[in-house]
């Protein structure tokens, strides 16, 4: 049979499939795509550019590279023209540079007036002395330091000396840039870029080459090409067009250009004044663009490039300058493409962009038909985003004529039923706990999300012990156990109050607008425990502890209380079993410190901070040393000696306590074992174990170990547990008790008298001493009760055929009482306290 629709919309009679309805558009888009022939266009006009530039590229560098060797041959040519003549017809005289310079004046004037690259040409002596002439705007000046100018370089205003332009003392040219490295090396070739020694100072390289006669170092003749006369060269380049060229040294730092830009910094943007600026530097744009060109391509290597300055398209070439006599630049040269191919590139664009207009239009006409046909669909979505922020009653009622999307409507219909179903149900469980029908965390803070805030009292409870009701009894009393918990706490609390379950064994009520003080309602909370409980067949016992806060609450500030809670049921804990505490600010403090001390504790254990201290154990028949316990101390850089009180629950608590018991061990068995010699035959070293020692799968392999490295012999040793430890671990304990004795090494029982055994368990334990608690032997004297107590423990320990142990004796009155009533070993502050080994008052040993 046909089920009904009940999604509240139905198909239209006339649909069409969604393929389609999607092929109309596509089928737009592929007539559009008619215009790819203009993409092909486009590709054949990039590849002509390409071509183009690459021709036009490799002649405009070899051009620059061919003009710029023979631009920089005619001035080192003319310096090692002027060398050869200084050697042939022997010019250098020392005292007197004149027939040097008056050789340079005619060689510019016959050979050299139409080179306009050369600027200087000079010779510096190995005397120090120098003859020079200058070309500046197309006029000579003299330069000149011999014995005629009394030690300064002086610069005359004509070619022969007469009126000086300038003069500078201290003047010598063999430190100079163009002559110490020839002179050195003795071979001819180009100087570093660097600034002339004149009042004007101008960037210049010289060719350098030095002047031998038979061997022996005349001087140095160069001839000078001022950057700036580079910069005229490279703009005097017919092929470059409207396009740039540069010269760098192998660093990318600019030496010339075609530009009207600086290669100077002017001292601007951090850079030195007169520093010569690198391509990245460049007040040319252009230049600029080509930086990250040169600095990636290997010195050696020539790369093409395409780049983009201000929206011109530019085609570039970087290519290596090499001179035999040591130059090692780079050309670069950037053309823009206008210059190339003419407007092929501004057409294709034009042609590019009249493409994607059409194909725009397509676009936007296939965009508007998928909008036509996916508008229930979109509808779908925003109703499936309702439905995710928790709209459960979301519906869609769109009709669609797209047999697909009108099915996609009803199915989501469908489904947003089905999840409101579900949400309900998975909504239940995370608010309810399953086992005991209480609220959860979550579903107290959402019982909790008042509008303003309101008087509230919280009690956290947590059950003492339910971990070993759990493991002794089986997870289904446990769980029954929880129930009757669950159940009283539901039927008798005397406020009205929110009830949850928010850990294991953990409960949480909330008294809203509380008539009482909260200590009362943690009083009548912990009162519920008075009697036990009914789990099955069985009747529990089972104690708590509550922690308590009070004052204004809200959603918001729940999380809070729920931690101040804790923190406070963790301090009932701590005092004893069914307590109620109230929680206080200061516990914050004091459970940081306790994460503090507890933080210094691992450290100690890293930085070797602890002490074995020893107080002696008395034979009470002639009061000799029949051995001693070994008590660790923890001396502190910043806190001091720190009493075991305060350390020992926390390494308890930790795993910290089986590194330190075995530090203990280790260190006592050592230190006992180095006096074997000196010691009674029946001498007892006491060490305390803690319960998580001896529950360590490899306790006994430690002990043996400890008694291997060293050399006490097993029966030397007595191992102290307490007698609530041995009350808790059951059959367990009795079993690594054996293996213990097993050894030879003793057991003892501490703290005796605390744990309220029951005399058939302490039957079935072995052990070799009982030592009886100090809070019996404080008012031994004064309470018949204790008094009672010590000897009945007396009593138990010779009809068990053991040793007792008095603890705790401090007066010499607790010291005869106990020798009066029989008992046979002792320790406390009257006999000894605990100090270092080698501080140990040995008696009569």
């Amino acid at each position: 049979m046909r089920q009904p629709d009940r999604s509240g919309t139905k198909p239209g009679r006339f649909s069409i499939p969604l393929r389609a309805a999607i092929a109309l558009p596509v089928a737009l888009i592929l007539i559009a795509s008619v215009g790819f022939q203009e993409v092909t266009q486009h590709d054949n006009s990039t590849r002509l550019i390409d071509t183009t530039s690459i021709r036009l590229l490799d002649a405009l560098t070899v051009t620059t590279n061919n003009r710029l060797a023979n631009f920089l041959e005619v001035p080192f040519a003319a310096q090692q023209a002027l060398g050869d003549a200084i050697v042939r017809y022997r010019l250098a005289t020392p005292g007197n540079m004149e027939p040097v310079y008056r050789h340079i004046v005619g060689t510019f004037h016959d050979l050299y007036q139409d080179q306009p690259q050369i600027s200087v040409m000079s010779f510096g002596s190995a005397q120090g002395e120098f003859a020079g002439v200058r070309r500046k705007d197309n006029h000579y000046n003299l330069m000149l330091l011999d014995g005629s100018t009394q030690g300064k370089l002086v610069i005359y205003k004509e070619n022969a000396p007469g009126a000086a332009a300038a003069s500078f003392a201290g003047y010598d040219p063999r430190t100079r840039p163009w002559y110490a490295p020839f002179a050195r090396t003795g071979q001819a070739g180009w100087s570093d870029i660097y600034a002339n020694y004149d009042e004007y100072a101008e960037v210049t390289i010289s060719a350098a080459s030095p002047v031998r006669e038979n061997g022996q170092l005349l001087g140095v003749v160069d001839a000078d090409v001022k950057l700036s006369d580079l910069n005229r060269f490279l703009r005097d380049e017919t092929l470059r067009g409207s396009g740039s060229v540069a010269i760098t040294d192998g660093q990318g730092v600019l030496i010339a250009h075609s530009g009207n830009s600086p290669v100077l910094s002017d001292g601007h943007a951090g850079i030195a004044r007169g520093e010569r600026l690198s391509l990245a530097q460049s007040e040319d744009p252009v230049l600029r663009a080509a930086a990250a060109w040169v600095s990636k391509t290997p010195q050696d290597q020539s790369v093409s490039f395409h780049d983009t300055v201000d929206g011109r398209a530019y085609s570039g070439r970087v290519t290596p300058f090499f001179d035999k006599r040591g130059l090692h630049w780079r050309i670069v040269t950037l053309v823009p493409d206008s210059d190339l191919v003419g407007d092929i590139r501004a057409s294709t664009h034009r042609a590019a962009l009249l493409l994607a207009a059409l194909a725009i239009t397509g676009l936007l006409l296939c965009l508007w038909v998928i909008g036509w046909v996916t508008r229930p669909i979109h509808r779908t979505a925003q109703a499936a985003n309702r439905l995710a922020q928790g709209d459960w009653l979301t519906k869609i009622n769109t009709r669609s004529p797209i047999r697909e999307t009108a099915t996609l409507v009803k199915a989501f219909n469908t489904m947003a039923r089905q999840v409101d179903l579900a949400f309900n149900t998975m909504r239940d469980q995370l608010r309810l706990d399953g086992l005991t029908q209480l609220l959860t965390r979550q579903g107290l803070l959402e019982e909790v999300n008042w509008p303003e805030q309101r008087p509230a009292i919280l009690c956290l409870i947590g059950l003492d012990g339910f971990r070993t009701i759990n493991d002794n009894l089986g997870y289904d009393t446990s769980s029954r156990l929880l129930q009757a918990v669950a159940e009283r706490l539901r039927n008798h609390l005397p406020c009205l109050a929110l009830l949850a379950r928010i850990g294991g064994d953990e409960f949480a009520v909330i008294c809203v607008d509380p008539t009482q003080a909260a200590d009362e309602t943690g009083a009548q909370v912990l009162a519920l425990f008075a009697s036990p409980f009914v789990s099955g067949d069985d009747e529990i016992m089972v104690s708590a502890s509550v922690g308590v806060v009070e004052g204004m609450l809200s959603s918001d500030v729940l999380p809070e209380w729920l931690r101040n809670a804790s923190v406070a049921m963790g301090e009932a804990k701590r005092r004893a079993r069914m307590s109620s505490v109230v929680f206080e600010p200061d516990m914050l403090e004091r459970l940081r410190d306790l994460s503090r001390l507890t933080s210094d504790l691992r450290q100690a254990l890293d930085h070797d901070q602890f002490l074995v201290h020893y107080q002696p154990v008395i034979a009470m028949t002639d009061g000799q040393i029949s051995g001693v316990e070994a008590l660790v101390r923890w001396q502190s850089p910043t806190r001091g000696l720190v009493p075991p009180a305060m350390f020992i629950p926390i390494a308890e608590n930790s795993d910290l306590i089986l590194a330190l018991g075995d530090w203990v061990l280790r260190t006592a068995t050592r230190d006992i074992a180095a006096l074997i010699d000196r010691l009674p035959p029946h001498f007892e070293l006491h060490v305390n174990v803690s319960a998580r020692q001896l529950i360590q799968s490899d306790f006994i392999h430690t002990l043996r170990q400890a008694l291997q490295e060293s050399g006490l012999p097993p029966h030397y040793l007595t191992l102290e547990l307490t007698e609530s430890v041995l009350i808790e671990r059951g059959g367990h304990t009795v079993e690594r008790l054996r293996e213990i004795r097993s050894l030879g090494v003793k057991i003892a029982i501490d703290d005796f008298g605390t744990g309220y055994s029951s005399l058939s368990y302490l039957g079935t334990l072995p052990f070799d001493c009982l030592k009886i608690d100090k809070s019996f032997v404080d008012t031994i004297c004064v309470s018949s009760q204790d008094t009672a107590v010590v000897a009945a423990i007396l009593h138990m320990a010779r009809g068990f055929g053991v040793t007792a142990v008095a603890e705790g004796v401090e007066t010499e009155d607790q010291a005869l009482r106990l020798r009066e009533m029989g008992c046979s070993h002792a320790q406390g502050y009257w006999f000894g306290r605990p100090v270092p080994l080698n501080e140990l008052n040995w008696r009569t040993l």
